[in-house]
């Protein structure tokens, strides 16, 4: 048994029966594509997922150039720049993504990618520093939409046994993306004036479109299935699709809307599931951000305000600061891509089915990974170690962030099929607003307690977490079935 049949089965929207293939090769499944059909559906949305989330920071090196244009002084407001559309990440797919359940994935993508696309021209061609904010808080909420709902298509492209490593692939994008960001903005800085950031994601974003709308097919089984229906109904009133139990009632339309934009805050408040791993993927998160917050202090250019040791790094090598943590990001991906396949594999056949909890096992050695990181950051940092220290620091946090980002992310999904979208939608909304929250602090912190003691700090609120996997590995399944969710 694989996690599929082990989670709800797939359910048509529209209707109360459950419908079904017409037998299990059936071409118009998803899942029975080919491979390099449903891969190219992978990859376009592991790159908009890409763009969505190097566009979050992307403006952080950009922010003294902005306050100077538009003649502020206010940091706060040059910070929110950033946190704002890391807030619009949550509420974006929070409202967005349920709709998928009921009008398909692809309409979904498309609307959301051409107004990401409007709102980044709105973003370069600002005259205020307020219509910024508001720019950037509509991108983010547009932008939200395909790492969100990215998670609820690899589930409908590909079966347990190969979903790991697509998943992993997807999950580069957001957590890979912000250090990405900063990366290519300095180096667009360095040559061309702040609004040519917002002009290069447009020229991205208008490419990817074109592709979404020419490429990209419906991967949502209950939306194929009646479309399918609808066509056959048309040739022949009579005819219909198999049904698990033969029903044929109609949900009412608005009753239908109602549970759907409903769901993700349903899930928040009934899955005791969704508000551990929410909370636990919201701290994480917010860590990612702390972090990011950081790095300018430390290897920036010396501020007498801060009091805080520095590396004097130019504006251009700035960006560089960041490859340590990419680099990590990169290898806790090739971890998290053989760990997820080998594991799933080698714990089904020994167990005889598949369950989601066996995603949670390569997130023990993420946690473990993850204090020992931010310990090394911070004390070589208020030690003044030479400038590679505090980089393998980031490179560990990287590495360790990013299998428990990814295991969070595949078990959610997995644990909630179908209706997956709007689960991650909900967890997705709690570790926007703490991506949100922590930065506006973050700076602050690090000037009054110093890198040591905030590192510590920071590290020490992550080791009661990592025996967390194990325990949920044990029990995961029972708390599940003992508070299941109610669509």
């Amino acid at each position: 048994m694989s996690a599929d049949t082990a989670s709800a089965p797939t359910q048509m929207t529209a209707v109360d029966a459950m419908a079904t293939w017409d037998d299990e090769n059936d071409p118009e499944n998803p899942r029975n594509w080919s491979s390099r059909r449903r891969a190219g559906c992978a990859i376009l949305i592991a790159s908009i997922s890409l763009l969505s989330s190097f566009a979050s920071s992307i403006l952080v090196p950009g922010v003294p150039a902005v306050m100077e244009h538009f003649g502020t002084t206010n940091h706060s407001l040059g910070t929110l720049t950033t946190s704002v559309y890391v807030l619009g990440l949550g509420f974006g797919p929070f409202l967005l993504s349920p709709l998928s359940e009921i009008y398909g994935r692809w309409i979904i993508y498309i609307t959301s990618l051409a107004a990401f696309t409007a709102f980044q021209i709105g973003c370069a061609v600002s005259n205020s520093m307020t219509t910024l904010i508001v720019m950037r808080f509509l991108s983010g909420c547009a932008g939200g939409v395909a790492p969100s709902l990215g998670q609820a298509s690899m589930s409908d492209l590909w079966t347990a046994e190969r979903r790991g490593r697509w998943t992993a692939i997807l999950s580069l994008g957001p957590m890979s993306g912000p250090a990405i960001g900063n990366l290519i903005a300095a180096l667009i800085l360095s040559a061309r004036p702040w609004p040519w950031i917002f002009w290069m994601t447009t020229i991205i974003s208008a490419v990817l479109l074109v592709a979404v709308v020419f490429l990209l097919r419906e991967t949502y089984e209950p939306v194929i299935l009646r479309r399918r229906q609808a066509k056959r109904q048309e040739k022949d009133p009579k005819s219909t699709l198999p049904l698990q139990n033969g029903g044929q009632r109609q949900l009412d339309p608005a009753a239908l809307l109602s549970r759907a934009i409903t769901r993700p805050i349903r899930f928040l408040v009934t899955s005791p599931i969704i508000a551990i791993f929410g909370t636990f993927l919201a701290y994480v998160y917010g860590m990612l951000y702390l972090l990011l917050t950081s790095l300018p202090l430390l290897f920036g250019a010396a501020d007498a305000r801060t009091g805080l040791f520095n590396y004097g790094f130019s504006s251009t090598s700035l960006g560089l600061a960041y490859l340590g943590l990419a680099a990590g990001l990169l290898v806790g991906f090739g971890c998290a891509l053989i760990a997820q396949t080998r594991l799933w594999t080698i714990l089904t056949r020994r167990n005889g089915e598949g369950r989601p909890e066996y995603r949670l096992l390569p997130m023990t050695a993420g946690m473990t990974l993850f204090p020992i990181a931010m310990f090394l950051y911070g004390w070589s940092a208020e030690k003044g170690a030479a400038w590679i220290a505090p980089e393998l620091g980031t490179f560990v946090f990287g590495a360790g962030i990013f299998m428990s980002f990814q295991s969070i992310q595949l078990y959610i999904m997995e644990a909630f099929i179908p209706y997956s979208a709007s689960a991650i939608a909900a967890v997705t909304l709690l570790r926007s607003i703490a991506g949100t929250v922590f930065p506006l602090f973050g700076q602050q912190m690090f000037q009054r307690l110093g890198y040591g003691v905030s590192g510590s700090i920071i590290a020490a609120c992550a080791v009661p977490a990592i025996p967390f996997p194990l325990i949920l590995y044990k029990h995961g399944a029972y708390i599940r079935k003992r508070w299941p969710f109610r669509p």
